[in-house]
C-alpha cells in the first residue's frame, strides 16, 4: 500500500490564498474591462491597482512572505485566462510580488518599504513590456525606433530631446505611480481598520463546491513530450533565423506551425487578430522606409523590408511557442509532480483560491467602480477577504479519506472491488454509488453497464458501438442518461446515510472536467465520507491530486489483498464515527 498523507495548511498560506484569489479576481474583472475598452497603459494600470490591494492586505496581515506567497498564488491563477498567452502576465504579478516582500523585508513595514517595493513593482511593467518586445522582435526593433524617432524630430524641426532623458522622464512617471499606489494601499488599509468596529459584519463568499483544484476547461490531451517539442522547435527556429538561413528557417517553422495549429486550435486565435497583423504590417513598412536612416541607403530599402519580415516571422515563431509552452504546462501530471516535491501547501492554497474565484467575482464592484471609487470597493473586498478567510479556514480541514483501487486495463479491478463491497455489505456497512460491470457479447467485451449498489438498478453506461447522440471517449461511446444516473446517485447521498462512497470508475472524462468530475468534487469540499475509487494505473497520480481529499491509500491489485483493503476501511470507518 502506498499512502499520500494530507497535511492542513498554515494560517499563512489561507491568507495567501485569500488575497491571492482577490489580486486575480481584480486582474481579471479590470483586466477585461481594459482590454475591450482597448485603454492604453493597461498594464501599468493593473500593476498599480495590484500594489494598491497587496499593500492594503498587508495592513490587515502583517506577516512576512504573505506577499510573494498572494503573488505566486495570483500568478498560477493566470492559467484559468482564456488567452493562451500566460505566460508573461504570470512572470509579471511574480515579479511585482517579490519586489514588493523584498523592499519590505528591506526597509521594513513602514512607509519608505511600501513606497519603495510599489515604485519597482509598477516600473517592472513597463520593463517587462520592454523585455516582451525584444523577445518577440529582436534588437532590429531598438534600431527602428531610434529610425522613426528621428525622423519625427526631423520633420517637427525641433532640437533633439537626448532619449536617455525621454527614458528617465517614463521611468519616473511609472515610479510616481507606484509610490502612490502604496500611499494609498497604505491609508486604505489603515482606515478600514479604524473604521471596522463600525461595519455592520463581514461579507460571506460563496465557495464553488463542485470546482477541482487545479480547473483544466476543455478537454487537452497533454503530453510532455510536446512540451519538450515546443521549447526545442522554438529554440531551433529561432537559431536558424538568426543564424541567416532562411530556407531551412521557412521549412521548419512551418512544419511547427502546421503541427501548432492542428493540435491547439483555438488556442492560437490570437495570431488570428487583425489588430496583430495590423501591428506586424506597420512595423515591416517602417522597416523598410526607415531602415534607410540607419544604412543610408536608398528611401525604400530591400534590406530594411527583411528585416522587418525577419522579425514578424521570429514574433509568430514566439507567439506559437510560448502559447504550446502554456497550454502543455496545464497538464495534471506536472501539477501531481509539483505537489509531490514538496509544493503541497501551495497545491493546496490552489485549490481553495480556485474554489472561491467565482463566488469572489460574482460579488465584486463592478469595474467602473473600482476606478471611480477604490476607496469604497476596496472596503468590500476587505470585508469580503475576512468572511472567505474564516471560512476557508473551516472548511478546508473536511477532507475525506480516499482509498484508490488500481490496477492495469482489463485486470480485474471492478472485479476485486465488488468483493469488497459484498463482504462489507455483508458486516452491515451502508454504502452507496456504483460499480462499472463488463457487458459481453461471447467473449468479448462490449462495454459496461452503471451498477447501483443501494438498488442493484443498472443502465448502459457505455459501449464499443457507435450510438447517435452518445459522446466519444477513446474507444467507448457514453450514454448520457448512464452519466447523468452516476451524477444523481452521487449527489444524492446524504452523510447520515452513508458510510462508505464507491466510485468505479475515475479515469480521462473526469480528469476533463467531465463525467462525475463535478460531483466527486461536490462531495470532496461537503463531505467527511470515506471514499472508494477504481483507477487505472497510468492516471493515479493526476487522479490522486486532481481533487481536494485528505489522506490517500494506494491499493494495486497485484500486490495488495483484499483484506488488506477491507481491514484499512473498516479503520476508516471507525475513526470517522
Amino acid at each position: 500500500m502506498e499512502q499520500i498523507s494530507y497535511s492542513p495548511l498554515r494560517s499563512i498560506w489561507l491568507k495567501a490564498a485569500v488575497a491571492g484569489s482577490l489580486w486575480a479576481s481584480v486582474e481579471i474583472i479590470l483586466g477585461s474591462f481594459l482590454h475591450n475598452l482597448r485603454i492604453p497603459f493597461s498594464g501599468a494600470i493593473l500593476s498599480f491597482f495590484g500594489v494598491y490591494l497587496v499593500i492594503s492586505f498587508f495592513q490587515l496581515w502583517k506577516e512576512r512572505g504573505l506577499i510573494w506567497r498572494a503573488g505566486l498564488i495570483c500568478a498560477l491563477m493566470k492559467s484559468i485566462s482564456p488567452s493562451a498567452i500566460i505566460l508573461g502576465p504570470m512572470f509579471g504579478i511574480m515579479t511585482e510580488a517579490f519586489l514588493m516582500e523584498f523592499f519590505i523585508l528591506l526597509f521594513g513595514k513602514n512607509l519608505l518599504g511600501y513606497m519603495t517595493g510599489g515604485a519597482l513593482a509598477v516600473f517592472s511593467s513597463l520593463f517587462q513590456k520592454l523585455i516582451n518586445l525584444l523577445i518577440l522582435f529582436g534588437f532590429d526593433f531598438v534600431e527602428i525606433l531610434k529610425a522613426l524617432y528621428d525622423f519625427f524630430i526631423r520633420q517637427i524641426r525641433i532640437t533633439a530631446i537626448d532619449p536617455v532623458y525621454l527614458i528617465m522622464l517614463i521611468a519616473g512617471i511609472y515610479l510616481l505611480a507606484g509610490m502612490i499606489a502604496a500611499l494609498l494601499g497604505h491609508f486604505s488599509g489603515k482606515r478600514y481598520i479604524r473604521h471596522k468596529p463600525f461595519y455592520e459584519n463581514i461579507i460571506k463568499t460563496p465557495v464553488q463546491t463542485e470546482g477541482i483544484g487545479f480547473p483544466v476547461g476543455m478537454p487537452q490531451d497533454y503530453s510532455l513530450y510536446y512540451l519538450a517539442l515546443a521549447v526545442i522547435s522554438m529554440v531551433t527556429c529561432l537559431l536558424l533565423i538568426n543564424s541567416g538561413l532562411l530556407i531551412p528557417s521557412l521549412i521548419a517553422a512551418s512544419a511547427y506551425l502546421s503541427f501548432s495549429i492542428h493540435r491547439y486550435g483555438k488556442s492560437l486565435r490570437r495570431l488570428m487578430k487583425v489588430t496583430l497583423w495590423l501591428q506586424f504590417i506597420i512595423i515591416t513598412f517602417l522597416a523598410a522606409f526607415l531602415w534607410n536612416g540607419i544604412s543610408g541607403k536608398a528611401f525604400f530599402s530591400m534590406d530594411g523590408l527583411m528585416v522587418g519580415l525577419k522579425m514578424i516571422f521570429r514574433a509568430i515563431i514566439f507567439i506559437t511557442g510560448f502559447s504550446a509552452i502554456s497550454i502543455e504546462l496545464r497538464n495534471p501530471l506536472i501539477k501531481s509532480i509539483l505537489n509531490k516535491k514538496g509544493f503541497s501547501s501551495l497545491y493546496q492554497s490552489l485549490s481553495l483560491s480556485f474554489s472561491a474565484l467565482p463566488g469572489i467575482i460574482s460579488s465584486m464592484p463592478e469595474s467602473k467602480v473600482l476606478l471611480k471609487k477604490p476607496f469604497r470597493a476596496f472596503t468590500i473586498l476587505f470585508r469580503q477577504a475576512e468572511g472567505l478567510l474564516q471560512q476557508l479556514e473551516s472548511d478546508h480541514r473536511m477532507r475525506p479519506p480516499v482509498v484508490i483501487i488500481t490496477g492495469d486495463i482489463q485486470q480485474g479491478k471492478t472485479s476485486f472491488v465488488k468483493v469488497i463491497v459484498q463482504h462489507l455489505q455483508q458486516r452491515k456497512y451502508r454504502i452507496s454509488g456504483f460499480l462499472a460491470l463488463t457487458v459481453l457479447e461471447g467473449e468479448h467485451r462490449s462495454g459496461f453497464d452503471l451498477f447501483d449498489i443501494q438498488t442493484s438498478e443498472t443502465m448502459v453506461l457505455c459501449s464499443l458501438k457507435p450510438v447517435q447522440g452518445w459522446m466519444k471517449q477513446g474507444s467507448f461511446y457514453f450514454n448520457p442518461l448512464g452519466l447523468q444516473k452516476g451524477n444523481e446517485i452521487l449527489s444524492g447521498i446524504r452523510s447520515e446515510n452513508v458510510q462508505l462512497i464507491v466510485i468505479d470508475e475515475i479515469g480521462p472524462l473526469e480528469l476533463s472536467n467531465q463525467g462525475w468530475a463535478k460531483a466527486i468534487g461536490s462531495l470532496c469540499q461537503t463531505s467527511q465520507i470515506p471514499q472508494l475509487w477504481v483507477v487505472r494505473k497510468s492516471l493515479v497520480e493526476k487522479v490522486a491530486r486532481n481533487w481536494n481529499v485528505g489522506d490517500v491509500f494506494i491499493f494495486d491489485i497485484d500486490k495488495d489483498s483484499l483484506e488488506a483493503v477491507i481491514g484499512k476501511l473498516e479503520n476508516l470507518f471507525r475513526s470517522s464515527s
